[in-house]
């Protein structure tokens, strides 16, 4: 006959009740920790973060033109954060699509302060130039966005084709 050789530590009762007390331990334990990775990843920067949230609309704003909207909105970001060359570039944008030429001109300059390579503020810059009638203050913008796009960028393909635009229906002027 087999017999088994182990003392006993406790009677079933106890050992189930020891168990039972680490395997609610550990669960609990788990519930803590998913509870709190779930209200990280929960978290909404735009709620916690008004200037993201106003960044974000008035991005959208810009995208559906409602260029006012947007100018009111950015402004409040770059109030809450003045380095922020994005949201300058955006009202920058705004300003030159409404016609407000010089609040665009502008808007670019404090872009260009805070990021002299900022390849969207080149692209509409450019773009405002030509607006103006100045060819070669887009064509300087166009070669700077050739040394920082070295094989290309979306920047730089769309300022190419506003030039090559202006150049066909105003021929090769050099603008003021």
């Amino acid at each position: 006959m087999f017999k088994c050789k182990c003392a006993p530590q406790g009677t079933l009762k106890e050992n189930m009740m020891k168990l039972l007390a680490v395997v609610t331990l550990l669960i609990a334990f788990l519930m803590i920790d998913v509870t709190h990775v779930r209200s990280m990843g929960n978290q909404d920067d735009t709620t916690s973060n008004p200037a993201k949230k106003d960044f974000a609309d008035g991005k959208s704003a810009v995208y559906s033109g409602r260029f006012e909207t947007a100018i009111r909105l950015l402004k409040k970001v770059v109030a809450q954060e003045p380095k922020n060359a994005d949201a300058h570039n955006y009202i920058g944008f705004s300003y030159r699509k409404i016609g407000k030429l010089d609040l665009a001109a502008s808007s670019y300059k404090q872009v260009f302060s805070i990021n002299p390579d900022h390849k969207g503020a080149l692209e509409y810059q450019g773009e405002l130039f030509l607006k103006l009638g100045n060819l070669s203050g887009a064509n300087e913008n166009l070669a700077k966005l050739e040394k920082l796009c070295p094989s290309t960028c979306k920047e730089l393909a769309e300022l190419k084709r506003a030039i090559a635009d202006f150049t066909a229906t105003h021929g090769d002027r050099k603008g003021t």
